[in-house]
Protein backbone atom coordinates (compact mmCIF):
# COMPACT_ATOMS: atom_id res chain seq x y z
CA UNK A 1 0.00 0.00 0.00
CA UNK A 2 1.36 3.42 -1.13
CA UNK A 3 1.84 5.73 1.23
CA UNK A 4 -0.71 8.24 0.34
CA UNK A 5 -3.30 5.37 0.33
CA UNK A 6 -2.74 4.38 3.89
CA UNK A 7 -4.00 6.20 7.15
CA UNK A 8 -1.56 9.08 8.72
CA UNK A 9 -1.31 7.27 12.16
CA UNK A 10 0.25 4.17 9.82
CA UNK A 11 2.56 5.78 7.82
CA UNK A 12 3.68 7.76 11.22
CA UNK A 13 4.60 5.04 13.23
CA UNK A 14 6.70 3.47 10.45
CA UNK A 15 8.33 6.66 10.02
CA UNK A 16 8.65 6.93 14.04
CA UNK A 17 10.69 3.42 13.86
CA UNK A 18 12.43 4.35 10.95
CA UNK A 19 13.98 6.99 12.33
CA UNK A 20 15.23 5.40 15.21
CA UNK A 21 16.95 3.07 12.88
CA UNK A 22 14.83 -0.23 14.33
CA UNK A 23 14.20 -3.32 11.78
CA UNK A 24 10.43 -4.69 12.84
CA UNK A 25 12.43 -7.08 15.24
CA UNK A 26 13.53 -4.51 17.64
CA UNK A 27 10.28 -2.72 17.40
CA UNK A 28 8.64 -6.09 18.26
CA UNK A 29 11.05 -5.70 21.72
CA UNK A 30 10.58 -2.97 22.61
CA UNK A 31 6.78 -2.91 22.39
CA UNK A 32 6.93 -5.99 24.47
CA UNK A 33 9.61 -4.35 27.17
CA UNK A 34 6.95 -1.32 27.54
CA UNK A 35 4.39 -3.51 28.72
CA UNK A 36 6.23 -5.27 30.71
CA UNK A 37 6.92 -8.62 28.63
CA UNK A 38 9.98 -10.43 27.94
CA UNK A 39 11.31 -11.13 24.70
CA UNK A 40 11.65 -14.76 24.80
CA UNK A 41 9.96 -16.88 23.53
CA UNK A 42 11.70 -15.93 19.69
CA UNK A 43 8.10 -17.16 18.29
CA UNK A 44 6.63 -14.05 19.87
CA UNK A 45 8.76 -11.44 18.68
CA UNK A 46 8.18 -12.72 15.13
CA UNK A 47 4.67 -13.27 15.80
CA UNK A 48 4.56 -9.11 16.78
CA UNK A 49 7.22 -8.16 14.07
CA UNK A 50 4.32 -9.62 11.20
CA UNK A 51 1.45 -7.89 13.33
CA UNK A 52 4.01 -4.57 12.78
CA UNK A 53 4.46 -5.00 9.13
CA UNK A 54 0.22 -5.20 9.00
CA UNK A 55 0.10 -1.74 10.85
CA UNK A 56 2.45 0.07 8.86
CA UNK A 57 0.66 -1.19 5.78
CA UNK A 58 -2.62 0.59 7.77
CA UNK A 59 -4.46 -3.22 7.27
CA UNK A 60 -5.65 -2.66 10.78
CA UNK A 61 -4.97 -0.23 13.96
CA UNK A 62 -2.79 -1.44 16.67
CA UNK A 63 -5.37 -1.11 19.13
CA UNK A 64 -4.21 -3.14 22.14
CA UNK A 65 -0.61 -1.78 21.44
CA UNK A 66 -1.32 1.96 21.14
CA UNK A 67 -0.64 2.78 24.24
CA UNK A 68 2.60 0.86 24.44
CA UNK A 69 3.75 2.84 21.43
CA UNK A 70 3.03 5.63 22.90
CA UNK A 71 5.97 4.65 25.41
CA UNK A 72 8.33 3.79 23.09
CA UNK A 73 8.00 6.73 21.27
CA UNK A 74 7.43 9.13 24.04
CA UNK A 75 4.72 10.92 21.71
CA UNK A 76 1.22 12.21 23.31
CA UNK A 77 -1.62 9.61 21.96
CA UNK A 78 -3.26 12.46 19.87
CA UNK A 79 0.18 13.40 18.17
CA UNK A 80 0.66 10.11 17.13
CA UNK A 81 -3.03 8.48 16.49
CA UNK A 82 -4.21 11.47 14.99
CA UNK A 83 -6.91 10.23 12.51
CA UNK A 84 -7.05 6.98 14.57
CA UNK A 85 -10.65 5.14 14.16
CA UNK A 86 -13.45 5.60 16.43
CA UNK A 87 -14.51 2.09 17.11
CA UNK A 88 -11.58 1.02 18.98
CA UNK A 89 -13.21 -1.09 21.23
CA UNK A 90 -14.39 -3.07 18.54
CA UNK A 91 -13.70 -6.78 17.50
CA UNK A 92 -10.09 -6.87 16.67
CA UNK A 93 -8.70 -8.31 13.31
CA UNK A 94 -6.32 -10.12 15.11
CA UNK A 95 -5.06 -11.18 18.63
CA UNK A 96 -2.57 -10.13 20.07
CA UNK A 97 0.39 -12.41 22.06
CA UNK A 98 1.28 -12.19 26.04
CA UNK A 99 3.06 -13.67 28.16
CA UNK A 100 -0.10 -14.77 30.07
CA UNK A 101 -1.34 -18.36 29.82
CA UNK A 102 -4.13 -17.73 27.96
CA UNK A 103 -2.28 -16.20 25.01
CA UNK A 104 -4.04 -13.13 24.22
CA UNK A 105 -4.66 -9.29 25.32
CA UNK A 106 -7.84 -8.25 26.45
CA UNK A 107 -10.22 -6.78 24.23
CA UNK A 108 -11.17 -3.57 25.33
CA UNK A 109 -9.16 -0.89 24.99
CA UNK A 110 -9.66 0.23 29.01
CA UNK A 111 -8.81 -3.27 30.28
CA UNK A 112 -5.31 -3.30 27.85
CA UNK A 113 -4.69 0.40 29.11
CA UNK A 114 -4.83 -0.63 33.48
CA UNK A 115 -2.91 -3.48 32.68
CA UNK A 116 0.00 -2.22 30.66
CA UNK A 117 -0.38 0.98 33.57
CA UNK A 118 0.08 -1.91 36.24
CA UNK A 119 2.87 -3.97 34.33
CA UNK A 120 4.76 -0.12 33.98
CA UNK A 121 4.11 0.48 37.68
CA UNK A 122 5.64 -3.06 38.80
CA UNK A 123 8.57 -2.64 36.12
CA UNK A 124 9.32 0.82 38.15
CA UNK A 125 8.95 -1.05 41.77
CA UNK A 126 11.59 -3.75 40.66
CA UNK A 127 14.40 -0.55 39.29
CA UNK A 128 13.89 0.62 42.82
CA UNK A 129 14.82 -2.53 44.58
CA UNK A 130 11.15 -2.70 46.13
CA UNK A 131 11.04 -6.48 46.77
CA UNK A 132 8.27 -7.94 44.18
CA UNK A 133 8.24 -11.32 43.65
CA UNK A 134 6.55 -12.86 40.98
CA UNK A 135 5.18 -15.36 43.15
CA UNK A 136 3.34 -12.99 45.21
CA UNK A 137 1.99 -10.72 42.37
CA UNK A 138 0.22 -13.41 41.17
CA UNK A 139 -1.78 -13.35 44.79
CA UNK A 140 -3.09 -10.15 44.15
CA UNK A 141 -5.73 -11.44 41.53
CA UNK A 142 -6.78 -14.24 43.73
CA UNK A 143 -7.35 -12.11 46.63
CA UNK A 144 -9.01 -9.19 44.93
CA UNK A 145 -11.74 -12.71 44.03
CA UNK A 146 -11.80 -12.79 47.49
CA UNK A 147 -13.04 -9.03 48.00
CA UNK A 148 -15.52 -9.77 45.24
CA UNK A 149 -17.04 -12.77 47.14
CA UNK A 150 -16.98 -11.25 50.40
CA UNK A 151 -18.92 -7.95 48.73
CA UNK A 152 -15.48 -6.02 49.96
CA UNK A 153 -15.04 -3.44 47.52
CA UNK A 154 -12.45 -0.51 46.84
CA UNK A 155 -14.43 2.23 48.65
CA UNK A 156 -14.39 0.21 51.81
CA UNK A 157 -10.30 0.37 51.85
CA UNK A 158 -10.51 3.85 51.98
CA UNK A 159 -10.70 4.31 55.58
CA UNK A 160 -7.79 1.25 55.70
CA UNK A 161 -5.86 3.61 53.63
CA UNK A 162 -6.47 6.75 55.72
CA UNK A 163 -5.08 4.25 58.83
CA UNK A 164 -1.89 3.11 56.63
CA UNK A 165 -1.59 7.13 56.12
CA UNK A 166 -1.52 7.57 59.61
CA UNK A 167 0.81 4.78 60.43
CA UNK A 168 3.67 6.09 58.55
CA UNK A 169 3.43 9.20 60.57
CA UNK A 170 3.91 7.23 63.16
CA UNK A 171 6.82 5.21 62.14
CA UNK A 172 8.07 8.20 59.61
CA UNK A 173 10.88 9.37 62.72
CA UNK A 174 11.74 6.07 63.15
CA UNK A 175 12.47 4.11 59.91
CA UNK A 176 15.77 5.12 57.51
CA UNK A 177 14.55 7.09 54.72
CA UNK A 178 15.61 4.97 52.01
CA UNK A 179 13.52 2.13 53.17
CA UNK A 180 10.56 4.25 53.71
CA UNK A 181 10.97 5.16 50.13
CA UNK A 182 10.80 2.25 48.70
CA UNK A 183 7.21 1.45 51.17
CA UNK A 184 5.82 4.29 49.79
CA UNK A 185 6.35 3.56 46.35
CA UNK A 186 4.67 0.02 47.05
CA UNK A 187 1.77 1.68 48.42
CA UNK A 188 1.88 4.89 46.07
CA UNK A 189 2.05 2.19 42.77
CA UNK A 190 -1.37 0.32 44.15
CA UNK A 191 -3.20 3.99 45.35
CA UNK A 192 -2.28 4.70 41.57
CA UNK A 193 -4.17 2.35 40.10
CA UNK A 194 -7.53 2.56 42.25
CA UNK A 195 -7.33 6.67 41.65
CA UNK A 196 -7.23 6.37 38.34
CA UNK A 197 -10.18 3.81 37.61
CA UNK A 198 -12.22 6.08 40.09
CA UNK A 199 -11.61 9.44 38.22
CA UNK A 200 -12.45 6.67 34.79
CA UNK A 201 -15.36 5.69 36.43
CA UNK A 202 -16.28 8.94 37.61
CA UNK A 203 -16.86 7.90 41.17
CA UNK A 204 -18.35 9.75 44.05
CA UNK A 205 -15.02 8.27 45.72
CA UNK A 206 -12.68 9.53 43.54
CA UNK A 207 -11.71 12.99 45.72
CA UNK A 208 -11.59 10.88 48.56
CA UNK A 209 -8.99 8.93 46.56
CA UNK A 210 -7.68 11.85 45.59
CA UNK A 211 -6.99 12.65 49.22
CA UNK A 212 -5.25 9.46 50.15
CA UNK A 213 -2.62 10.01 46.90
CA UNK A 214 -2.09 13.56 48.39
CA UNK A 215 -1.02 12.21 51.88
CA UNK A 216 1.09 9.42 50.32
CA UNK A 217 2.61 11.89 47.88
CA UNK A 218 3.41 14.20 51.00
CA UNK A 219 5.32 11.60 52.88
CA UNK A 220 7.25 11.00 49.54
CA UNK A 221 7.85 14.23 49.22
CA UNK A 222 9.42 14.37 52.49
CA UNK A 223 11.76 11.54 52.38
CA UNK A 224 13.13 12.45 49.22
CA UNK A 225 14.05 15.41 50.68
CA UNK A 226 15.80 13.73 53.80
CA UNK A 227 17.30 11.73 50.81
CA UNK A 228 18.78 14.98 49.58
CA UNK A 229 16.73 14.57 46.91
CA UNK A 230 15.42 17.76 46.26
CA UNK A 231 14.77 17.70 42.54
CA UNK A 232 12.54 14.80 42.67
CA UNK A 233 10.95 16.16 45.81
CA UNK A 234 9.59 19.02 43.84
CA UNK A 235 7.89 17.08 41.75
CA UNK A 236 6.02 15.07 44.50
CA UNK A 237 5.07 18.38 46.39
CA UNK A 238 3.21 19.54 43.56
CA UNK A 239 1.80 16.30 42.67
CA UNK A 240 0.44 15.86 46.37
CA UNK A 241 -0.67 19.79 46.10
CA UNK A 242 -2.72 19.21 43.18
CA UNK A 243 -4.15 16.17 44.66
CA UNK A 244 -4.97 18.37 47.78
CA UNK A 245 -6.68 21.01 45.60
CA UNK A 246 -8.60 18.28 43.63
CA UNK A 247 -9.97 16.27 47.12
CA UNK A 248 -10.75 20.11 47.88
CA UNK A 249 -9.05 19.80 51.35
CA UNK A 250 -7.66 23.21 52.34
CA UNK A 251 -6.52 22.39 55.46
CA UNK A 252 -4.43 19.34 53.83
CA UNK A 253 -3.30 21.62 51.02
CA UNK A 254 -1.98 24.16 53.60
CA UNK A 255 -0.48 21.42 55.52
CA UNK A 256 1.52 20.15 52.65
CA UNK A 257 2.81 23.62 51.66
CA UNK A 258 3.80 24.64 55.53
CA UNK A 259 5.62 20.92 54.93
CA UNK A 260 7.05 22.60 51.37
CA UNK A 261 8.56 25.40 53.18
CA UNK A 262 10.34 23.66 56.08
CA UNK A 263 11.83 21.34 53.79
CA UNK A 264 13.10 24.20 51.75
CA UNK A 265 14.20 25.56 54.35
CA UNK A 266 16.29 22.48 55.45
CA UNK A 267 17.26 22.45 51.89
CA UNK A 268 19.03 25.63 51.65
CA UNK A 269 16.43 26.71 49.44
CA UNK A 270 17.17 31.00 49.36
CA UNK A 271 14.80 32.15 52.37
CA UNK A 272 13.78 35.49 50.54
CA UNK A 273 11.73 33.31 47.94
CA UNK A 274 10.70 31.09 51.23
CA UNK A 275 9.62 34.02 52.72
CA UNK A 276 7.45 35.15 50.25
CA UNK A 277 5.74 31.65 49.63
CA UNK A 278 4.62 31.65 53.01
CA UNK A 279 3.20 35.53 52.50
CA UNK A 280 1.27 34.64 49.56
CA UNK A 281 -0.21 32.03 50.99
CA UNK A 282 -1.10 33.71 54.28
CA UNK A 283 -2.53 36.40 52.32
CA UNK A 284 -4.43 34.39 49.86
CA UNK A 285 -5.96 32.26 53.03
CA UNK A 286 -9.01 32.86 55.28
CA UNK A 287 -7.64 33.63 59.18
CA UNK A 288 -10.23 31.10 60.42
CA UNK A 289 -7.54 28.95 62.54
CA UNK A 290 -6.71 25.36 60.94
CA UNK A 291 -3.82 23.18 61.70
CA UNK A 292 -2.60 23.82 57.94
CA UNK A 293 -2.51 27.65 58.39
CA UNK A 294 -0.82 27.49 61.91
CA UNK A 295 1.96 25.33 59.96
CA UNK A 296 2.14 28.03 57.69
CA UNK A 297 2.43 30.87 60.07
CA UNK A 298 5.32 28.30 62.20
CA UNK A 299 7.03 27.94 58.68
CA UNK A 300 6.83 31.51 58.24
CA UNK A 301 8.32 32.40 62.27
CA UNK A 302 10.95 29.68 61.51
CA UNK A 303 12.20 31.33 58.26
CA UNK A 304 11.98 35.22 59.62
CA UNK A 305 14.23 33.96 62.49
CA UNK A 306 16.93 32.49 60.12
CA UNK A 307 16.80 35.67 57.75
CA UNK A 308 18.04 37.55 61.19
CA UNK A 309 14.69 39.47 61.69
CA UNK A 310 14.69 39.68 65.23
CA UNK A 311 11.73 41.66 66.29
CA UNK A 312 9.02 40.37 63.11
CA UNK A 313 10.24 36.37 64.59
CA UNK A 314 8.83 37.09 68.00
CA UNK A 315 5.95 38.84 66.44
CA UNK A 316 5.21 35.70 64.40
CA UNK A 317 5.95 32.80 67.08
CA UNK A 318 3.55 34.57 69.59
CA UNK A 319 0.90 34.73 66.80
CA UNK A 320 1.15 31.03 66.46
CA UNK A 321 1.23 30.27 70.28
CA UNK A 322 -2.21 32.33 69.88
CA UNK A 323 -3.47 30.39 67.33
CA UNK A 324 -2.50 27.52 68.96
CA UNK A 325 -5.13 28.36 71.69
CA UNK A 326 -8.03 28.86 69.81
CA UNK A 327 -7.62 25.59 68.03
CA UNK A 328 -9.97 22.82 69.61
CA UNK A 329 -8.59 19.65 71.91
CA UNK A 330 -9.18 17.27 69.05
CA UNK A 331 -6.51 19.18 66.96
CA UNK A 332 -4.22 19.90 69.64
CA UNK A 333 -3.93 16.95 72.18
CA UNK A 334 -0.59 16.14 72.72
CA UNK A 335 -1.04 12.34 72.83
CA UNK A 336 -1.13 12.59 68.69
CA UNK A 337 2.17 11.14 67.86
CA UNK A 338 1.72 10.78 63.98
CA UNK A 339 3.17 14.11 61.74
CA UNK A 340 0.35 13.42 59.56
CA UNK A 341 -2.64 14.25 62.22
CA UNK A 342 -3.28 17.11 64.07
CA UNK A 343 -0.89 20.04 65.57
CA UNK A 344 0.32 19.08 68.90
CA UNK A 345 1.80 21.30 71.32
CA UNK A 346 5.04 19.64 70.32
CA UNK A 347 5.10 21.41 67.34
CA UNK A 348 4.42 24.76 68.88
CA UNK A 349 7.42 24.35 71.59
CA UNK A 350 9.77 22.85 68.56
CA UNK A 351 9.03 25.81 66.45
CA UNK A 352 9.69 27.88 69.77
CA UNK A 353 13.31 26.34 70.07
CA UNK A 354 14.30 26.61 66.17
CA UNK A 355 13.08 30.77 66.72
CA UNK A 356 14.93 31.23 69.93
CA UNK A 357 18.01 29.32 68.98
CA UNK A 358 18.36 31.07 65.64
CA UNK A 359 18.35 34.19 67.37
CA UNK A 360 20.39 32.89 70.27
CA UNK A 361 17.89 33.93 73.02
CA UNK A 362 19.15 30.92 75.58
CA UNK A 363 16.43 31.68 78.24
CA UNK A 364 13.72 31.02 75.58
CA UNK A 365 15.28 28.25 73.82
CA UNK A 366 15.72 26.12 77.06
CA UNK A 367 12.41 26.95 78.41
CA UNK A 368 10.90 25.88 74.98
CA UNK A 369 13.53 22.92 74.37
CA UNK A 370 12.56 21.62 78.51
CA UNK A 371 9.40 21.63 77.91
CA UNK A 372 9.31 19.66 74.58
CA UNK A 373 11.28 17.25 76.19
CA UNK A 374 8.76 16.23 78.79
CA UNK A 375 5.47 16.41 76.60
CA UNK A 376 7.55 14.19 73.73
CA UNK A 377 8.55 10.72 74.15
CA UNK A 378 11.83 11.57 72.32
CA UNK A 379 12.31 7.59 70.80
CA UNK A 380 12.76 9.14 67.36
CA UNK A 381 16.38 8.69 66.57
CA UNK A 382 16.02 11.77 63.90
CA UNK A 383 13.89 13.52 65.92
CA UNK A 384 15.94 13.47 69.19
CA UNK A 385 19.21 14.08 66.81
CA UNK A 386 17.59 17.32 65.71
CA UNK A 387 16.16 18.98 69.07
CA UNK A 388 19.58 18.07 70.41
CA UNK A 389 21.26 20.29 67.62
CA UNK A 390 18.49 23.17 67.64
CA UNK A 391 19.71 23.16 71.45
CA UNK A 392 23.38 23.21 70.48
CA UNK A 393 22.94 26.04 67.75
CA UNK A 394 21.13 28.28 70.27
CA UNK A 395 23.73 27.94 72.78
CA UNK A 396 26.56 28.48 70.35
CA UNK A 397 24.93 31.54 69.04
CA UNK A 398 24.26 32.49 72.69
CA UNK A 399 28.02 32.26 73.38
CA UNK A 400 28.72 29.15 74.97
CA UNK A 401 30.67 27.87 71.89
CA UNK A 402 32.56 25.00 74.06
CA UNK A 403 29.40 22.97 75.58
CA UNK A 404 27.66 23.48 72.37
CA UNK A 405 29.87 22.27 69.64
CA UNK A 406 31.22 19.75 72.12
CA UNK A 407 27.32 18.60 72.63
CA UNK A 408 26.55 18.53 68.84
CA UNK A 409 29.55 16.45 68.17
CA UNK A 410 28.51 13.72 70.54
CA UNK A 411 24.72 13.27 69.40
CA UNK A 412 25.38 13.78 65.67
CA UNK A 413 28.54 11.14 65.87
CA UNK A 414 26.23 8.77 67.81
CA UNK A 415 23.37 8.77 64.87
CA UNK A 416 23.71 5.93 62.41
CA UNK A 417 24.65 7.10 58.25
CA UNK A 418 21.42 6.07 57.08
CA UNK A 419 19.14 8.14 59.55
CA UNK A 420 21.36 11.09 58.85
CA UNK A 421 18.64 13.06 56.78
CA UNK A 422 19.19 16.96 55.14
CA UNK A 423 17.14 17.99 58.49
CA UNK A 424 20.00 16.32 60.76
CA UNK A 425 22.94 17.24 58.16
CA UNK A 426 21.76 21.12 58.09
CA UNK A 427 21.25 21.55 61.90
CA UNK A 428 25.01 20.03 62.29
CA UNK A 429 26.32 22.50 59.76
CA UNK A 430 24.70 24.77 61.38
CA UNK A 431 25.95 24.48 64.05
CA UNK A 432 29.16 25.25 62.88
CA UNK A 433 28.28 28.26 60.94
CA UNK A 434 27.46 30.05 64.28
CA UNK A 435 30.89 29.94 65.65
CA UNK A 436 32.73 32.85 65.24
CA UNK A 437 35.53 32.91 63.09
CA UNK A 438 38.17 33.89 66.15
CA UNK A 439 37.28 30.65 67.72
CA UNK A 440 37.79 28.60 64.86
CA UNK A 441 41.04 27.03 65.77
CA UNK A 442 40.36 25.84 69.08
CA UNK A 443 40.84 21.92 69.33
CA UNK A 444 36.84 20.95 69.93
CA UNK A 445 35.52 22.87 66.88
CA UNK A 446 38.55 21.53 64.74
CA UNK A 447 37.30 18.30 65.89
CA UNK A 448 33.82 18.97 65.04
CA UNK A 449 34.72 20.40 61.48
CA UNK A 450 36.32 17.45 60.70
CA UNK A 451 33.60 14.94 62.12
CA UNK A 452 31.28 16.88 59.23
CA UNK A 453 34.04 16.74 56.83
CA UNK A 454 34.96 12.59 57.40
CA UNK A 455 31.36 11.61 57.32
CA UNK A 456 30.91 12.11 53.75
CA UNK A 457 28.29 9.18 54.55
CA UNK A 458 25.95 11.91 55.24
CA UNK A 459 24.27 11.40 51.80
CA UNK A 460 24.89 8.38 51.42
CA UNK A 461 21.78 7.58 52.32
CA UNK A 462 20.35 8.42 48.97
Amino acid sequence: MINEQRPEWAARIENERGRRGWGRFAMARRLRQAVGMDDHPPTKIKNLARQIYGWERGDHFPRDWADAYVRVFEIDYEDLFPDAPQDQNAAPTGTVEDASTNGTYPNKRDEDGEEMERRTLLQALVALGVPVAVGLEALQPIRSGVDRAVGRNEDSHLDEWEQTIADYGHTYRHVAPRQLMLELAADLATVQLITSRNKKEKSAAYPSWCRVSAGLSLLMAKTLSNLSQPRLAREWWFTALHAAETAGDRDLYLWISKERLIHGLYEGRPTVLLLREANKIIEQTSAAPCRGLLGVRAARAQLLSLDGADGQARVEIRACGEMFERLPVSVTDSKQLSINEGWPEDRLRYTEAYVYGQLGDRDELDRAIGRLRTIHPMDGPRYRTQVDLLEAVGHVRAGDVTEGVRHARDVYAGLPGEQRSVMVTNLADQVLASVPARRHAEAGVAEYRELLGATTDRKAIT
